[in-house]
């Protein structure tokens, strides 16, 4: 193994210690995820083609918002209460570093899309579980966290940070037409939803749930936006404290 990935491997396993601590933010958010989904079931009984949608909706909401938020709240954490201090002075790199908590962070975004896709099943909700909704949930919860980096290693406090990455993954889903269709917005709003990249995730997932494998251009949109996301918020990312 090498050393860039032995350092990821440590600081992912340090990272996963911290799961007890955000074991309730992750049921929080698995359960709205799911109440979502079953809220909107209830008051519009809808056909199960838009109930599909509907699926597909709360699983990128709970998706996004699980991996956004941790990641910002996890790096926010450490820098003001030292952790990342510490990483600094040894030989880890700031990749190594953005690597592992976005791995967590995905990793219990996946969590929380298994939860609701278990309780949509349990509830007698006919879907296709294809062997591509795996990889589609795992570019979901990959897609956005690099804007989530940028947030809080440059808030100025605290508070600012766990707001403002808070805030950053509410609106990134809001704008997203992700439990209906983007032709039933305003042309005008269109444009703005197809930069975000949890319209393309949601038509994804929605073609595989509905037994489709129409995914490619979605995919392919997915995979730029982890890439560019990413990168930008490691090359971007203030390391070292002024």
């Amino acid at each position: 193994m090498t050393p860039w990935l032995n350092d990821t491997y440590v600081l992912f396993a340090i990272e996963s210690k911290r799961f007890t601590r955000q074991a309730a933010i992750f049921v929080i958010n698995s359960l709205i995820a799911a109440a979502a989904f079953f809220l909107f079931r209830l008051v519009a009984d809808p056909p199960p083609e838009v109930e599909l949608r509907l699926l597909a909706g709360a699983i990128v909401f709970g998706v996004a918002m699980q991996s956004i938020n941790a990641t910002g709240q996890i790096m926010v954490s450490e820098r003001f209460e030292g952790q990342m201090k510490l990483f600094r002075t040894s030989s880890i790199s700031q990749a190594s570093y953005v690597v592992a908590v976005t791995i967590f962070s995905a990793a219990t975004a996946a969590m929380t899309s298994l939860v609701v896709l278990g309780l949509a099943a349990a509830a007698g909700v006919h879907l296709s579980l294809s062997p591509l909704l795996i990889p589609l949930i795992v570019l979901t919860a990959l897609a956005l966290p690099g804007f989530a980096v940028l947030i809080a290693t440059h808030a100025k406090t605290a508070q600012a940070g766990y707001m403002l990455s808070n805030a950053v993954g509410i609106m990134l889903v809001m704008i997203s037409p992700i439990f209906y269709p983007i032709d039933r917005l305003p042309e005008a709003l269109q444009w703005l939803a197809r930069l975000s990249p949890f319209t393309h995730a949601g038509q994804a997932i929605h073609e595989t749930l509905s037994g489709g494998t129409a995914i490619l251009v979605p995919v392919c949109i997915l995979l730029a936006f982890t890439v560019a996301a990413n990168a930008i918020g490691i090359a971007k990312m203030r390391w070292r404290e002024p």
